[in-house]
């Protein structure tokens, strides 16, 4: 019951703040302009022309096969929707940590007969409801347009939303040591950010490496690879994925887990020795 409460508290702190219903317009916006701005004609299976945004398309000859096509489109919406699900994300609850830490709010929580470790861990799991069900919104209402709009139904469009899910979270790791070490909401969403950021070059680290002029400096770009969240393979796989061209990789996964349950672990310590 207590973590239940834990994570409502998370919700309402969520829609008092406007975060929530911010992340929903967002996400609706998006999903009423697909909707709207893109019609395919479908013959014999195969597309035979159309309408994107309002500009008619035809496709001389037999068409590609109309599989071929959505698979195509939602490999190009999955890269969309993994670069604006992870950034709304962040925003949506780069505050819990900081606002949590309030004097009034932390006195409160730290007087019930709750501990700190179920505390943080509870609001985490808040977070992740509540990005869960903005993810599900978003993906699964692309999903549900482009198949109907189609009739071809690809499920593993719908794994990439798990996959989506995956890397906010190593994020939401990052940004509650964030939070614990700092109380600031703005480094709480900047600094995720500019891992995010930081992370996607690092895919070509072996390069990089070899153009650094010392050992140490190489090192550094190898550790940081290895340290970091595997962002842009991610991606890689993701797309690929959804084409059927290719199967998500373990190693990029596992480490980007990794660096997320480190730095949580990391935050709920530095949270109980915190003074309030």
């Amino acid at each position: 019951m207590k973590t239940w409460a834990l994570i409502v508290d998370t919700w309402r702190e969520a829609l008092a703040r406007y975060t929530l219903l911010g992340f929903l317009a967002v996400s609706s916006l998006f999903l009423l302009v697909l909707t709207f701005a893109l019609n395919l004609d479908i013959v014999d299976g195969a597309l035979a022309a159309g309408t994107l945004f309002g500009k008619a398309f035809e496709v001389p000859g037999k068409g590609p096969a109309i599989a071929t096509v959505v698979a195509t489109g939602q490999s190009v919406f999955a890269g969309i929707l993994y670069v604006l699900g992870v950034f709304l994300a962040v925003f949506a609850t780069g505050s819990q940590v900081p606002n949590l830490q309030h004097r009034g709010t932390v006195d409160l929580y730290v007087t019930r007969p709750i501990g700190r470790t179920h505390l943080l861990l509870g609001r985490f799991l808040g977070a992740v409801t509540l990005v869960s069900a903005n993810l599900l919104i978003l993906c699964g209402g692309v999903f549900v347009i482009i198949s109907a709009k189609t009739h071809v139904w690809n499920p593993r469009f719908l794994v990439a939303s798990a996959l989506i899910l995956l890397v906010f979270l190593s994020y939401l790791g990052f940004m509650y040591l964030v939070g614990v070490l700092t109380s600031s909401t703005p480094l709480s969403i900047m600094l995720p950010y500019a891992l995010y950021l930081l992370s996607v070059p690092l895919v070509a680290h072996d390069r990089i490496a070899a153009a650094m002029d010392t050992r140490i400096g190489a090192g550094a770009v190898q550790t940081l690879y290895w340290i970091l969240p595997k962002t842009a393979e991610i991606g890689r796989d993701l797309t690929g994925y959804v084409l059927g061209k290719a199967t998500p990789a373990f190693l990029p996964l596992a480490t980007t887990a990794a660096f997320g349950a480190v730095c949580l672990g990391a935050a709920v310590v530095a949270f109980n020795r915190k003074n309030f």
